[in-house]
């Protein structure tokens, strides 16, 4: 196990991008803390919420760190029209 943080930046410059990068990410990363860099993201797929929302689950009950950063304007606006909190990922480690 890596102690290190792995990160990832999460490109979604529209509700239909493809979200492979991702799950290979979080599959590679499997046994470390991981950090998902929304700062680049247009518009968050609800498939893509329920991903960070599946992994954030795993890597807790793994003890592992688990956070989801830069979260912008319109990201936040994508989180309240799913039907969470603007403020449900907060840029700190989640562990």
């Amino acid at each position: 196990m890596t102690t290190e943080t792995q990160k990832h930046l999460l490109e979604l410059p529209n509700a239909f991008s493809e979200l492979n990068p991702l799950i290979a990410f979080l599959s590679s990363a499997r046994s470390s803390a991981v950090e998902i860099d929304c700062s680049t993201v247009a518009a968050m797929p609800s498939r893509c919420l329920q991903l960070l929302l599946s992994a954030e689950q795993q890597w807790r009950s793994e003890e592992l760190g688990f956070s989801v950063t830069h979260i912008n304007e319109t990201c936040r606006k994508s989180l309240t029209l799913l039907g969470l909190e603007p403020n449900r990922f907060e840029d700190e480690v989640t562990a």
